[in-house]
Formats: structure tokens, C-alpha cells, sequence
């Protein structure tokens, strides 16, 4: 009986020592540390800090390349440009800029008006370190077809370039570029 209970004695200190070596193995953890720092942000629209901006373009905002109408009016065959600066320089993260043209039925018969910088009006700022590279141009290009009947004198289709019912509205709006876009 003797040997029996040693045995049995011997049998558990094993068993013991299997058990407690398993949890200590299971126990065992690696400590690690890890810090979340919130990116800068800096966004100014058309020279104002803001991250959506709204603007409506009249005839006299837009940098015409074309002139057909007669003593500096535009007419149909005209075209030009409408440039919306920004400046993300500050920012530590990709920026995503979107414009989009609002309504435009005001404008005359022909003339279109479309968002021709980025890909269907979306375009990335790409994240830089160095001063100056976080900038961009948002480029609206309007296009009025059709040609002039008369270059002479005014007519019922030109157009004066200032005070005129004209507008142009459109949203731009800046925000982080996600992986998912």
C-alpha cells in the first residue's frame, strides 16, 4: 500500500506540474503600446478657411478666352474658364475635393457649364510635407455654342459681361481621402 501512495502521490505532483506549466504557457502575454495622434487638418476654399464652400459665378467672374460679341459683350461662340483656388498646405492627410454644378437653367440657350478638372469633378490633393505642394485648382470651363450672326453691332444674343442675370452655382466640398475611395 505503501508503494501504492507514493505512486499516487508521485502521479499527481505530475499531474500538477502538466497543469500548471499548460496555464502558465496560456498565461504568458506580451505587453505592447501603441498612440493615436489626430492628423492636422487645414482646408481654405477660394482663399476661406472652410471645407464646403457654395458660389454662384456671374458672367464677370468667368476668365473669358473667347470674345465674339461686339464692344467686349459675349456672345454665342464664346468660351472660358471659371479656376477655384485650395489650399490644404497643413493638412497631414490625402484630401478629397468634389464640385458640382447646381442648376442651370437660367443660363442662355447653348451655353454649358462643367467641372473639367479631376474625373467627373472629383479630384485627390495628395498629403505632401513640403510647403506649397498641398494645392490645387478646382476648373469649370463654360462653353457657349452656336456662332455670331453679326459682329457689327449688338444683338439680341450678345451679352453684357456685368449685370447680367447670369449664374453659375456651384458646391465645392474638401474631406479626408478615405482607402475606400
Amino acid at each position: 500500500m505503501k508503494g501504492n501512495k507514493k505512486l499516487l502521490i508521485v502521479a499527481i505532483l505530475v499531474l500538477l506540474t502538466v497543469t500548471f506549466s499548460t496555464y502558465a504557457i496560456y498565461r504568458t502575454s506580451q505587453q505592447a503600446s501603441a498612440s493615436v495622434k489626430a492628423a492636422a487638418w487645414s482646408i481654405d476654399i477660394g482663399s476661406s478657411a472652410q471645407k464646403t464652400a457654395n458660389f454662384v459665378f456671374d458672367a464677370d467672374h468667368i476668365q473669358w478666352t473667347t470674345h465674339t460679341g461686339k464692344n467686349g459683350t459675349i456672345a454665342p461662340g464664346d468660351s472660358g474658364t471659371i479656376t477655384i483656388p485650395v489650399d490644404a498646405d497643413g493638412s497631414e492627410v490625402d484630401v478629397l475635393l468634389t464640385a458640382e454644378i447646381g442648376s442651370t437653367a437660367n443660363l442662355p440657350a447653348g451655353m454649358t457649364a462643367t467641372v473639367t478638372s479631376g474625373t467627373n469633378g472629383v479630384q485627390t490633393i495628395p498629403y505632401s510635407a513640403t510647403e506649397g505642394q498641398m494645392e490645387a485648382n478646382v476648373v469649370i470651363t463654360v462653353t457657349w455654342t452656336g456662332t455670331i450672326e453679326d459682329t457689327t453691332g449688338k444683338d439680341s444674343t450678345d451679352m453684357a459681361k456685368q449685370g447680367t442675370n447670369l449664374s453659375i452655382p456651384v458646391t465645392l466640398t474638401a474631406r479626408q481621402k478615405l482607402a475606400t475611395d
